[in-house]
């Protein structure tokens, strides 16, 4: 055949497109993946802060139980109160420059 192929003439410039046509679908493919990949995280740390602000509460809700009921004396109470406000705002500090 004489550069011909069903009537059809191809050339190297043909060839190009395709390539440069599936290179800019590869990118555009990774792309999204890199985005998905992002959500994903920003998804999980948002789950981890929650769980942790849920635990957070419930330990302060189970001191002051413990208080009210006279189980844990007063100063105890004040003095592991504000331990876990210590902790909290530590972590929270800590998370900050990680944050977008």
């Amino acid at each position: 055949m004489s550069g011909k192929q069903g009537g059809v003439m191809w050339s190297g410039r043909h060839d190009d497109c395709f390539e440069m046509t599936g290179r800019a679908i590869a990118e555009e493919m990774e792309r999204r993946r890199a985005i998905q990949r992002a959500k994903a995280v920003k998804f999980s740390r948002e789950q981890v802060e929650l769980s942790r602000k849920i635990a957070h509460e419930a330990e302060a809700v189970e001191l002051e139980r413990l208080a009210v009921l006279g189980q844990i004396p007063q100063a105890e109470y004040k003095a592991r109160m504000a331990a876990l406000e210590d902790s909290a705002d530590e972590r929270t500090w800590q998370e900050e420059p990680d944050a977008p």
